[in-house]
């Protein structure tokens, strides 16, 4: 793995934490509101608010406490589901900015990894064709040579073996 995937990767992961950790601080902070509201409403059905009515002020009271806290949060929670909104569901923004930063720095990578291109696979291949293409042409002109060079040696040794033979009979 080439380390652009790897900070991608890394900044995606940020990200899915990033929008965990509203998501849970969102949700636990409003079912915690929902619960306080529920028991409040509860303790007025149980205790009434006529019927006892230290009971009802001191409910009446945090009632009021209460909601001030649910406006905050609601407003809380609209800031944070913004900013969640600006985050880009999407990786496709993510990936054309590193598609345009590879293809920026993708000559330096070439030459600092020393790495092939396919123009330089492509002139090898060519320079491979020319290379065997040569290699058979120097073995036939080498296997026509060999040919006329046996027959040259035999020609040597039979005028050779003449000579001798002149020689031995006198």
């Amino acid at each position: 793995m080439d380390p652009i995937s790897l900070l991608a990767i890394l900044v995606l992961a940020g990200a899915i934490v990033v929008l965990l950790y509203y998501y849970l601080q969102n949700s636990s902070n409003a079912s915690v509101g929902k619960f306080k509201s529920q028991v409040y409403e509860f303790g007025d059905r149980v205790g009434g608010q006529e019927t006892m009515s230290g009971m009802g002020e001191k409910t009446a009271g945090v009632s009021e406490k209460m909601s001030g806290v649910g406006e905050k949060m609601s407003g809380m929670s609209d800031r944070i589901m913004g900013k969640v909104k600006e985050v880009p569901i999407s990786t496709d923004v993510l990936s054309n900015k590193i598609d345009a930063f590879l293809d920026e720095k993708s000559d330096e990578l070439i030459k600092d990894w020393d790495l092939a291109t396919k123009n330089d696979v492509s002139d090898l291949e060519k320079r491979m064709d020319v290379v065997t293409r040569n290699i058979d042409e120097l073995e036939q002109r080498f296997n026509e040579y060999r040919g006329f060079t046996n027959k040259k040696m035999d020609s040597f040794d039979k005028r050779l073996k003449n000579l001798e033979g002149v020689e031995e009979e006198k």
